[in-house]
């Protein structure tokens, strides 16, 4: 009947078009359950129906994709390479719908099982990750968390872009019209030092002494424009010598060990690991400054009742 409209899916397939039907939006939560679940038996009791109903959506979901998304593996199942790469997509579509008809409003985050997505600087991840783990197993025992490394900021804004990522907490900013945020805190910026160090036991670096020193660096020297420090001092026309860059803190004290490089972080990082490691912590040059703490996320889901949450429980953690 003209004017009318009947959502399908295709795509293409020995020279034409399949018709792939319907989709029904409590068949793909079922969906989502059970990819996440890897399991018949709980994602029906986690939706109350019964198991023949769970196994009847998994088998239009395989005529759908033409994919078995679940096969067996040992005792269970697996999901297929396919089927990993619609959790995702499954996620945002979701999302998107629960949105557009107010179901977020909803949102409870002691039955909720979303992935949390969290794009962070390394040096927050000894402070934030344990706390957070242990707010949701025990709060939100059903979501997962994934934290996920800094890439570059086009790749950033590509990821938040796309919803793949809830929130990012950084250093720096990404000036983007689609974006919002706040800065959380601002923290006194140290160097790191083996206590051998010619100028371990000096109060404060100069910056003519700093930039005769060998670094040591979170970010190779093509990453200045996500670094605080580089960036920092692309500001004031300088550049330092990296010799040695490494995206895992936790090796800083077992690298700066014996060695002359110097690692330059916030004070509350430095003073973590100098509590617990044979490490000196001097004052970096002034003409840094302190070090901001920004939080920021997509403008697309700043009215989202889940990543408010999200927002106001990294908040609290970090402040």
């Amino acid at each position: 009947m003209a004017g009318s409209i009947e959502p399908a899916i295709t795509d293409g397939l020995e020279g034409g078009e399949r018709r792939r039907g319907e989709l029904d939006i409590r068949q793909l939560r079922v969906l989502k359950t059970l990819l996440s679940e890897v399991s018949v038996s709980r994602t029906a009791a986690i939706h109350g129906l019964s198991q023949p109903a769970v196994s009847l959506t998994l088998r239009r979901f395989r005529s759908l994709t033409g994919d078995p998304l679940l096969v067996r593996s040992g005792t269970g199942l697996a999901p297929t390479p396919r089927a990993q790469d619609m959790v995702a997509l499954i996620d945002r579509v979701l999302d998107d719908i629960d949105h557009l008809v107010g179901r977020e409003a909803d949102f409870e985050p002691e039955t909720s099982e979303r992935v949390v997505r969290i794009v962070a600087a390394t040096s927050f991840t000894p402070f934030l990750v344990p706390r957070l783990v242990q707010h949701l197993r025990r709060h939100a025992p059903r979501m997962v968390l994934e934290m996920l490394p800094m890439p570059s900021i086009a790749a950033l804004q590509q990821l938040l872009d796309a919803g793949e990522v809830d929130i990012v907490l950084a250093h720096r900013q990404p000036n983007s019209p689609h974006l919002r945020g706040e800065t959380l805190t601002e923290c006194q910026t140290v160097c790191m030092l083996d206590p051998g160090h010619p100028l371990a036991g000096a109060s404060r670096i100069a910056m003519a002494d700093y930039l005769d020193l060998e670094h040591l660096s979170p970010n190779p020297p093509s990453g200045a424009a996500v670094s605080p420090i580089d960036g920092r001092l692309a500001e004031l026309g300088l550049s330092r010598r990296i010799r040695a860059s490494l995206s895992e803190y936790a090796l800083v004290p077992m690298v700066l060990a014996g060695s002359d490089l110097v690692f330059t972080t916030t004070k509350p990082f430095a003073d973590q690991f100098a509590a617990r490691s044979h490490i000196a912590v001097v004052d970096a040059p002034e003409e840094f400054g302190v070090m901001a703490i920004y939080l920021f996320w997509h403008e697309r889901v700043h009215h989202s009742t889940f990543n408010a949450w999200l927002r106001g429980l990294v908040r609290g953690m970090l402040n």
